[in-house]
C-alpha cells in the first residue's frame, strides 16, 4: 500500500482541495522517513549566503498535499490517516510559503526588542519592517491572508532571525510558477521560483 501511495504522489500535479486519498496517499508518504525528505526537497530552495547583511537562507512552499506530509512527519507516533483528514479539515485550501531570515551576530539590524525573546512573532511587518515580501505569479501579485514568524536563535549567538510564514488560500493561487521576492533594508533583493504545476 505504501508504494501505491509513492506512485500515486509522484504522478499528480499541484491540486486542491484535497480528498480522502489524497490525504492518505500524503499520510504514508510522510510515514516515510526517506521518501518524504525527497519528496519535501523539492519544494525548499537553499540561497547562497550573502558576504555582508542579513542573510535570506531558504525560501519554502508547501501546498495543501506537502502540509499532510509534513503533520505526518511531525506525529509520526500514534498518528493515524483519520487523524491526517482531521487536522487538515481545519484549515483546509491553503498554500503556505517560509522565508527564513538570519543576521550575522552582531548585527543592528536584528528585530525590535518586543519581537525577540518570543516562541512566535504576531506581526512579520513589525518584526521585519525593513523587508519587502513579494509574490507573484504571471504579472498578479498575490496578497497572503495572514502572516507570522518564528524567531531562530543559535546555540552559539553566530546567527539569528526567523522562520516567516505567509498563508494564501489555494483558490487564488494558480497551478503554475509563483516567484517569491524578498527586498533587504539594503535595497538588496533575493527571489526564488517554484513551479506549482511540477509539485503535488
Amino acid at each position: 500500500m505504501l508504494l501505491i501511495s509513492l506512485i500515486a504522489a509522484s504522478a499528480a500535479a499541484y491540486e486542491h482541495p484535497l480528498d480522502s486519498t489524497a490525504i492518505r496517499n500524503a499520510y504514508f508518504l510522510g510515514s516515510s522517513n526517506s521518501e518524504s525528505v525527497n519528496f519535501l526537497s523539492k519544494y525548499k530552495e537553499t540561497l547562497p549566503r550573502p558576504k555582508t547583511g542579513p542573510d535570506i537562507a531558504e525560501m519554502e512552499v508547501r501546498t495543501p498535499f506537502a502540509q499532510v506530509v509534513v503533520s505526518s512527519r511531525e506525529h509520526s507516533v500514534g498518528y493515524s490517516p483519520m487523524q491526517a483528514e482531521q487536522d487538515y479539515r481545519k484549515d483546509p485550501d491553503t498554500l503556505q510559503v517560509r522565508i527564513q531570515i538570519l543576521y550575522p551576530a552582531p548585527s543592528p539590524l536584528l528585530p525590535p526588542v518586543s519581537c525577540q525573546g518570543v516562541n512566535r512573532m504576531i506581526s512579520v511587518q513589525d518584526c521585519f519592517r525593513d523587508f519587502r515580501f513579494r509574490f507573484r505569479q504571471s504579472k498578479d501579485d498575490l496578497q497572503p491572508i495572514r502572516s507570522y514568524g518564528v524567531p531562530i536563535y543559535s546555540g552559539d549567538g553566530d546567527r539569528n532571525g526567523g522562520d516567516v510564514w505567509f498563508t494564501f488560500r489555494a483558490a487564488e493561487v494558480a497551478s503554475g510558477p509563483l516567484r517569491v521576492t524578498v527586498s533587504t533594508p539594503e535595497g538588496h533583493e533575493v527571489s526564488a521560483t517554484f513551479d506549482l504545476a511540477a509539485l503535488r
